[in-house]
Protein backbone atom coordinates (compact mmCIF):
# COMPACT_ATOMS: atom_id res chain seq x y z
CA UNK A 1 0.00 0.00 0.00
CA UNK A 2 1.33 3.89 -0.69
CA UNK A 3 0.43 6.41 1.39
CA UNK A 4 1.28 10.13 0.19
CA UNK A 5 2.54 12.11 3.43
CA UNK A 6 1.96 15.74 2.48
CA UNK A 7 2.32 19.08 5.21
CA UNK A 8 1.95 22.76 4.52
CA UNK A 9 0.50 23.79 0.99
CA UNK A 10 -0.12 27.22 1.90
CA UNK A 11 -2.22 27.68 -0.90
CA UNK A 12 0.87 27.15 -3.89
CA UNK A 13 -1.96 24.79 -5.78
CA UNK A 14 1.07 24.38 -8.62
CA UNK A 15 3.06 22.55 -6.66
CA UNK A 16 0.10 20.50 -5.06
CA UNK A 17 -0.49 19.71 -8.54
CA UNK A 18 2.98 18.36 -9.20
CA UNK A 19 2.70 16.26 -6.11
CA UNK A 20 -0.54 14.97 -7.53
CA UNK A 21 0.96 14.47 -11.20
CA UNK A 22 4.12 12.80 -9.48
CA UNK A 23 2.01 9.94 -7.04
CA UNK A 24 -1.06 9.22 -9.49
CA UNK A 25 -1.30 5.21 -7.98
CA UNK A 26 -0.87 6.47 -4.20
CA UNK A 27 -3.79 4.45 -1.92
CA UNK A 28 -4.04 7.60 0.19
CA UNK A 29 -3.07 10.53 1.23
CA UNK A 30 -2.35 12.10 4.88
CA UNK A 31 -2.14 15.66 5.04
CA UNK A 32 -0.46 17.61 8.11
CA UNK A 33 -1.64 20.93 8.05
CA UNK A 34 -1.80 24.14 6.98
CA UNK A 35 -3.63 24.01 3.83
CA UNK A 36 -4.50 27.50 2.12
CA UNK A 37 -2.97 30.60 3.76
CA UNK A 38 -0.97 32.58 2.48
CA UNK A 39 -0.80 31.76 -0.74
CA UNK A 40 -2.31 33.30 -3.89
CA UNK A 41 -3.70 29.77 -5.31
CA UNK A 42 -5.78 29.12 -2.14
CA UNK A 43 -9.33 28.06 -4.16
CA UNK A 44 -7.31 25.62 -6.52
CA UNK A 45 -5.59 24.14 -3.24
CA UNK A 46 -9.25 23.14 -2.05
CA UNK A 47 -10.26 21.94 -4.82
CA UNK A 48 -7.11 19.89 -5.07
CA UNK A 49 -7.75 18.69 -1.70
CA UNK A 50 -10.97 17.39 -2.93
CA UNK A 51 -9.81 15.11 -5.28
CA UNK A 52 -6.98 13.56 -3.05
CA UNK A 53 -9.69 13.26 -0.50
CA UNK A 54 -6.95 12.93 2.83
CA UNK A 55 -8.30 9.95 5.06
CA UNK A 56 -6.33 11.80 8.07
CA UNK A 57 -6.30 16.07 7.83
CA UNK A 58 -4.35 17.71 10.71
CA UNK A 59 -5.31 21.21 11.70
CA UNK A 60 -2.36 23.36 11.35
CA UNK A 61 -1.83 26.78 13.05
CA UNK A 62 -2.75 28.74 9.66
CA UNK A 63 -6.07 25.78 9.23
CA UNK A 64 -6.86 28.42 12.39
CA UNK A 65 -5.86 31.12 10.94
CA UNK A 66 -9.26 30.48 8.84
CA UNK A 67 -11.54 29.40 11.41
CA UNK A 68 -10.41 32.55 13.15
CA UNK A 69 -9.05 35.67 11.80
CA UNK A 70 -8.28 37.74 15.17
CA UNK A 71 -5.11 34.96 14.70
CA UNK A 72 -3.29 37.18 12.08
CA UNK A 73 -4.88 40.37 13.68
CA UNK A 74 -1.51 41.62 15.25
CA UNK A 75 0.28 41.06 12.09
CA UNK A 76 1.85 43.37 10.00
CA UNK A 77 -0.17 45.49 7.98
CA UNK A 78 1.06 43.62 4.67
CA UNK A 79 0.13 40.33 5.56
CA UNK A 80 -3.27 41.26 7.34
CA UNK A 81 -4.18 42.81 3.95
CA UNK A 82 -3.25 39.66 2.10
CA UNK A 83 -4.86 37.14 4.33
CA UNK A 84 -7.83 39.40 4.47
CA UNK A 85 -7.90 39.04 0.54
CA UNK A 86 -7.66 35.54 0.21
CA UNK A 87 -10.36 34.80 3.05
CA UNK A 88 -12.78 37.22 1.00
CA UNK A 89 -11.81 35.41 -2.47
CA UNK A 90 -12.35 32.45 -0.73
CA UNK A 91 -15.45 29.53 -1.83
CA UNK A 92 -18.13 29.60 0.66
CA UNK A 93 -17.86 25.62 1.33
CA UNK A 94 -13.81 26.43 2.90
CA UNK A 95 -14.58 26.95 6.14
CA UNK A 96 -16.35 23.81 6.59
CA UNK A 97 -14.37 21.88 4.68
CA UNK A 98 -11.22 22.79 7.45
CA UNK A 99 -13.57 22.44 10.43
CA UNK A 100 -13.09 18.69 9.58
CA UNK A 101 -9.59 18.66 10.01
CA UNK A 102 -8.89 17.27 13.23
CA UNK A 103 -6.45 17.96 16.21
CA UNK A 104 -3.21 16.23 16.65
CA UNK A 105 -3.23 12.84 18.18
CA UNK A 106 -2.74 8.69 17.66
CA UNK A 107 -3.72 7.52 13.93
CA UNK A 108 -3.96 4.25 12.35
CA UNK A 109 -3.39 4.09 8.19
CA UNK A 110 -2.12 1.72 6.09
CA UNK A 111 -0.93 -0.65 8.77
CA UNK A 112 1.10 1.89 10.38
CA UNK A 113 0.61 3.57 13.27
CA UNK A 114 1.88 6.99 14.34
CA UNK A 115 1.43 9.83 16.78
CA UNK A 116 0.17 13.16 14.08
CA UNK A 117 1.42 16.57 14.60
CA UNK A 118 0.83 19.44 12.79
CA UNK A 119 4.51 20.77 14.43
CA UNK A 120 3.76 24.30 15.89
CA UNK A 121 4.50 23.97 19.81
CA UNK A 122 3.65 27.41 20.37
CA UNK A 123 6.86 29.53 20.83
CA UNK A 124 9.72 30.11 18.05
CA UNK A 125 12.48 28.58 20.63
CA UNK A 126 9.96 25.28 20.13
CA UNK A 127 10.67 25.20 16.43
CA UNK A 128 10.63 21.29 15.59
CA UNK A 129 14.04 21.68 13.32
CA UNK A 130 17.35 19.15 12.21
CA UNK A 131 19.07 20.62 15.55
CA UNK A 132 16.43 21.13 17.68
CA UNK A 133 16.59 19.86 21.10
CA UNK A 134 15.72 16.81 22.16
CA UNK A 135 12.89 18.00 24.17
CA UNK A 136 11.39 19.71 21.27
CA UNK A 137 10.89 16.46 19.76
CA UNK A 138 9.55 14.69 22.81
CA UNK A 139 6.64 17.22 22.77
CA UNK A 140 5.82 16.55 19.63
CA UNK A 141 4.91 13.34 20.76
CA UNK A 142 2.20 14.78 22.97
CA UNK A 143 3.04 12.97 25.86
CA UNK A 144 2.64 9.66 24.57
CA UNK A 145 5.18 6.87 23.66
CA UNK A 146 5.08 6.72 19.99
CA UNK A 147 7.81 5.16 18.00
CA UNK A 148 6.77 7.38 15.09
CA UNK A 149 5.47 10.70 14.76
CA UNK A 150 4.68 12.56 11.80
CA UNK A 151 4.67 16.48 11.78
CA UNK A 152 5.08 19.58 9.65
CA UNK A 153 5.28 23.00 10.43
CA UNK A 154 8.61 23.59 9.38
CA UNK A 155 9.00 23.22 6.37
CA UNK A 156 12.48 21.40 6.20
CA UNK A 157 12.10 17.90 5.00
CA UNK A 158 13.91 15.07 7.20
CA UNK A 159 13.86 12.56 9.33
CA UNK A 160 15.19 12.47 13.04
CA UNK A 161 16.04 9.74 15.65
CA UNK A 162 15.62 9.37 19.09
CA UNK A 163 16.74 5.70 20.32
CA UNK A 164 14.18 3.47 19.15
CA UNK A 165 11.61 6.49 17.79
CA UNK A 166 11.29 8.10 15.03
CA UNK A 167 10.41 11.70 13.74
CA UNK A 168 9.44 12.48 10.11
CA UNK A 169 8.74 16.12 8.63
CA UNK A 170 7.95 15.58 4.93
CA UNK A 171 9.07 19.42 3.94
CA UNK A 172 6.43 21.53 2.52
CA UNK A 173 4.35 21.05 -0.34
CA UNK A 174 4.34 24.92 -0.97
CA UNK A 175 6.55 26.78 0.50
CA UNK A 176 10.68 26.04 0.33
CA UNK A 177 12.92 27.41 3.15
CA UNK A 178 15.90 25.57 2.12
CA UNK A 179 17.10 27.24 -1.11
CA UNK A 180 15.58 25.04 -4.28
CA UNK A 181 12.43 25.93 -5.93
CA UNK A 182 10.64 22.29 -5.32
CA UNK A 183 7.37 20.71 -3.66
CA UNK A 184 8.58 18.71 -0.59
CA UNK A 185 6.93 15.39 0.47
CA UNK A 186 6.66 11.90 1.56
CA UNK A 187 5.77 8.43 0.65
CA UNK A 188 4.92 5.50 2.75
CA UNK A 189 5.16 2.33 0.68
CA UNK A 190 4.64 -0.84 2.13
CA UNK A 191 5.32 0.46 5.59
CA UNK A 192 8.89 1.81 4.53
CA UNK A 193 9.17 5.59 4.23
CA UNK A 194 10.81 7.75 1.48
CA UNK A 195 11.37 11.39 1.49
CA UNK A 196 10.50 12.48 -2.00
CA UNK A 197 10.37 16.32 -3.77
CA UNK A 198 9.24 17.48 -7.58
CA UNK A 199 10.22 20.64 -9.60
CA UNK A 200 7.11 22.75 -10.80
CA UNK A 201 6.64 25.46 -12.95
CA UNK A 202 6.00 28.64 -10.59
CA UNK A 203 3.74 30.73 -13.45
CA UNK A 204 0.75 30.19 -12.50
CA UNK A 205 1.35 30.93 -8.80
CA UNK A 206 3.35 34.43 -9.58
CA UNK A 207 0.02 35.08 -11.78
CA UNK A 208 -2.22 34.63 -9.37
CA UNK A 209 -0.42 36.65 -6.77
CA UNK A 210 -0.08 39.60 -9.42
CA UNK A 211 -4.60 39.39 -9.36
CA UNK A 212 -4.39 40.37 -5.58
CA UNK A 213 -4.65 44.22 -6.43
CA UNK A 214 -4.32 44.69 -2.35
CA UNK A 215 -0.98 43.87 -2.69
CA UNK A 216 -0.47 47.02 -5.07
CA UNK A 217 -0.64 48.57 -2.07
CA UNK A 218 2.73 46.85 -0.60
CA UNK A 219 5.31 46.65 -3.73
CA UNK A 220 8.30 46.26 -1.51
CA UNK A 221 6.48 43.05 0.37
CA UNK A 222 5.16 41.78 -2.75
CA UNK A 223 8.44 41.86 -4.67
CA UNK A 224 9.91 39.46 -1.37
CA UNK A 225 7.02 37.53 -1.33
CA UNK A 226 7.82 36.87 -5.40
CA UNK A 227 11.79 36.61 -4.39
CA UNK A 228 11.07 33.94 -1.83
CA UNK A 229 9.30 31.64 -3.41
CA UNK A 230 11.46 31.64 -6.76
CA UNK A 231 14.98 31.53 -4.52
CA UNK A 232 13.45 28.59 -2.33
CA UNK A 233 13.57 30.65 0.94
CA UNK A 234 10.20 31.15 1.50
CA UNK A 235 10.05 33.63 4.21
CA UNK A 236 13.33 35.09 3.28
CA UNK A 237 16.94 34.02 2.92
CA UNK A 238 18.39 34.28 6.60
CA UNK A 239 19.13 31.81 9.40
CA UNK A 240 18.77 29.15 9.95
CA UNK A 241 17.79 28.24 6.21
CA UNK A 242 20.99 29.70 4.83
CA UNK A 243 22.38 26.81 7.28
CA UNK A 244 20.51 24.03 6.43
CA UNK A 245 20.24 24.63 3.05
CA UNK A 246 24.38 24.69 3.21
CA UNK A 247 23.90 21.54 5.04
CA UNK A 248 21.73 19.84 2.38
CA UNK A 249 18.17 20.16 4.00
CA UNK A 250 15.11 20.48 1.19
Amino acid sequence: MKILLISDIHGNAEALRAVMRAETDADATVFLGDALLSGPQANETLELLDELKPSIAIRGNHDDDVLDPSGFRSWPAEWIALNDWILADLDASAVAKIERFTDAGWYEFGGISAYLHHGDLGRRDLAAVPDADEEVFNLLAGGTDAELVLFGHTHVQFTHKIGSRTFINPGSVGQPRCGVLHACYGVFEDGVYEARLVRYDPAPWLAALDRIHVLNEFPDFKSWLVEGLLSGYGIGKREPWTRYARQGYA
